[in-house]
């Protein structure tokens, strides 16, 4: 299991995804930033969230302090068995945090893959599904969730996001070009023109979040809040 969490000084409000606003002193052009778009068999989630991923009442933690780092309007897709996943928290509350994968199984049953229980840290966290455990499947759909364990006697006022993800097989040109390109930058713009979300958020969150590959991961996120149609709050990426 691999979990790295980066601390952004300004709140984010999670109605919306992240959108980080660069300052000119980080500014790239146009051209060194990841494009993010969507697979062109884009598919809509099954249902089980409501329009906004979240759902649940958590006061003392604060309902707008989750977001995952995700799409939520159409499935986001990865090539790899045992991708990252990514969310952002604003509140600096510690709370336990439950992560878990769910199979989509066809007759709508949700069956548990992996469970991961943490505390919650202001900025954002990644985990990797740990390579000792079963990969996802290909082809196979499933939910990964977040939950905010506010009260576990009371668990419907648990915060609660959610989002699909689908496991595809990789492209054979997609595959030939990664297989001639070791630079995370690259890799994560190649990944993001294929429409494969996980997996070019995961080259671009795999450094320290600094310099270049902060700057992607910022680019896509201001990607797919503009493609879903999201209004763009932004705060600061305050890097060292």
């Amino acid at each position: 299991m691999i979990s790295n969490r980066w601390l952004l000084h300004k709140t984010f409000h999670s109605a919306v995804l992240a959108i980080f606003a660069l300052t000119t002193t980080l500014f790239l052009t146009q051209n060194a930033l990841a494009t993010y778009r969507p697979p062109s068999d884009q598919k809509a989630p099954k249902g089980y969230t409501d329009s906004s991923g979240i759902r649940g009442r958590c006061d003392s933690f604060g309902n707008s302090s989750l977001a995952l780092l995700a799409p939520s309007v159409h499935v986001g897709q990865t090539t790899s068995s045992h991708p990252t996943f990514a969310w952002y928290v604003a509140s600096r509350q510690k709370l336990p945090v439950e992560f878990t994968i769910y199979k989509l199984e066809p007759n709508e049953q949700l069956n548990l893959v992996y469970r991961l229980e943490l505390y919650s840290f202001p900025g954002i966290t990644k985990i990797s599904l740990p390579l000792q455990k079963p990969g996802l499947t290909i082809g196979q759909r499933y939910l990964w969730q977040v939950e905010v364990l506010c009260n576990r006697n009371r668990p419907s006022h648990n915060l609660v996001a959610a989002a699909e993800i689908e496991t595809v097989a990789i492209p054979a040109r997609l595959k030939n070009m990664l297989s001639h390109q070791q630079d995370r930058l690259q890799r994560a713009k190649l990944y993001a023109e294929a429409g494969i979300w996980y997996d070019a958020l995961g080259e671009a969150l795999a450094g320290n979040n600094q310099g270049k590959l902060g700057l992607v991961a910022a680019s896509l996120l201001q990607d797919l809040a503009s493609l879903e149609k999201l209004p763009q709050q932004g705060i600061s990426w305050n890097l060292p």
